[in-house]
């Protein structure tokens, strides 16, 4: 099994969508969708199980989760989280 590495900003923006969640809709719900990306991040099995992420041209990829991209890039036995990203916002806003 590859191993899972999470940035920081990958974390940082967990930590943002758990708290808008939480705000929002409850704890429940902000612990649940949290942890559905989680979910699909390490279910990731190889490096172009997912689409390529158009807007960013440096080999990222991206997994859908919801209405977030996950956005990761295999070196290795590594998979990289690099972010997480609203798809609601603006492309240009992921780089």
């Amino acid at each position: 099994m590859e191993k899972v590495n999470w940035s920081k900003r990958s974390v940082n923006s967990l930590n943002k969508i758990w708290r808008f969640y939480a705000e929002k809709a409850g704890v429940v719900v902000a612990d649940k969708i949290v942890l559905e990306i989680i979910s699909e991040a390490e279910s990731i099995i190889f490096a172009s199980q997912y689409q390529n992420e158009e807007f960013l041209n440096n080999g990222q990829r991206r997994a859908i989760v919801r209405h977030f991209k996950v956005i990761y890039t295999f070196t290795g036995d590594v998979f990289r989280i690099y972010n997480i990203f609203d798809s609601r916002q603006n492309p240009k806003k992921l780089k």
